[in-house]
């Protein structure tokens, strides 16, 4: 929840009017079952039924006619091409939109591949330039920094609440930052200060739990995963939970992954190399440099917020070629076909 808000306010700076969702509870799974499709997984239900509980909110609460709310509004969310819950985004919500009486609303798709693409309703509008998406990129980093704090003082905090009553403190400080455009250190400066007020007990033992899985079950912080995080500090454990930086670090690592073995393939995609019309060396040299960026942003703002030792995920240079294991597969693939197997 600290993403969403913190997001609402970087959009907010930039002229942009933003409202985050409430975290999907127990009847936004009840709007999903109703207007969703049968047999999907629970993070399905929970994340379209909670778009759709709030468009009722705004119909039956306060009034707005259904083609007002079509015309005004419109959703982000992630997507991706996989086979589960992220691969049937579209089609679920474009279903359950439609069943509920909200047919043309906008949904917009943080693609995992793609990048942002709309998956229902009319125009974007919505301005898709590099201020955009920095300023999307530094409230994600600045979440995923003040949840990894919050995990790391919060088991050990002497009052009960003092490490969430700092949290909101420092919320408040980033969310004013972005949304005013404001620099950030200072407003990095009074979290660390808010946060290393709060009182602890290191001499505790506790153990270190890593909660890992399905994406959108590991960061929920409510119904969907039954609170699992809260309910494993109740037990006396530290909890760690993978960053979104994480997920971005891997998105890069998967394009030069990919970019490394379609380059030496030739006479593929129609070229004497593959990738045709493209350039390998150059997005290489340019997904080398995003992960550089990325992780330069987060350490900035972590150190500068009390996070230290914090170490994101590294790649890890493979001791195989692209070229000999493209060699090895095809001896492999002769020497079966030789053998008559």
């Amino acid at each position: 929840m600290a993403h969403d808000y913190l997001i609402e306010g970087a959009l907010q700076g930039l002229g942009y009017r933003v409202e985050h969702l409430d975290c999907p509870d127990n009847e936004s799974l009840r709007y999903g079952k109703e207007f969703g499709n049968r047999g999907q997984c629970n993070p399905t239900y929970f994340t379209v039924g909670n778009l759709i509980k709030h468009l009722q909110y705004l119909h039956e609460a306060e009034g707005k006619s259904k083609e007002e709310i079509i015309r005004n509004y419109l959703f982000i969310t992630s997507g991706s091409c996989g086979p589960c819950r992220f691969g049937t985004y579209v089609t679920e919500y474009r279903k359950a939109l439609r069943d509920a009486g909200f047919d043309g609303f906008r949904v917009l798709l943080f693609q995992q591949t793609d990048g942002l693409k709309q998956a229902t309703g009319g125009e974007c509008a919505l301005k898709l330039n590099t201020s955009f998406f920095l300023s999307f990129l530094k409230a994600v980093l600045l979440g995923d920094i003040l949840n990894a704090l919050a995990y790391r003082i919060r088991p050990y905090e002497v009052a009960a609440g003092s490490t969430d009553a700092a949290l909101e403190r420092c919320k408040q400080y980033l969310y004013e930052a972005l949304s005013r455009r404001k620099r950030l250190r200072p407003a990095l400066i009074r979290c660390r200060k808010e946060l290393q007020a709060v009182q602890v007990d290191r001499t505790q033992v506790k153990p270190k739990v890593s909660i890992i899985g399905e994406f959108w079950a590991m960061t929920t912080e409510g119904d969907g995963n039954y609170q699992l995080q809260r309910f494993l500090e109740t037990e006396g454990a530290e909890v760690e939970v993978q960053s979104v930086t994480a997920w971005i670090l891997f998105l890069i690592w998967s394009g030069r992954f990919d970019t490394l073995r379609r380059m030496n393939l030739r006479e593929a995609d129609s070229g004497k190399y593959g990738l045709k019309g493209k350039n390998p060396a150059l997005r290489l040299r340019m997904l080398w440099l995003a992960d550089r960026i990325l992780r330069g942003m987060f350490q900035r703002y972590a150190k500068t917020m009390g996070l230290y030792h914090y170490h994101l995920p590294i790649w890890k240079k493979s001791r195989v070629s692209p070229m000999s294991t493209t060699t090895t597969i095809c001896a492999a693939e002769k020497a079966i076909w030789k053998s008559g197997n």
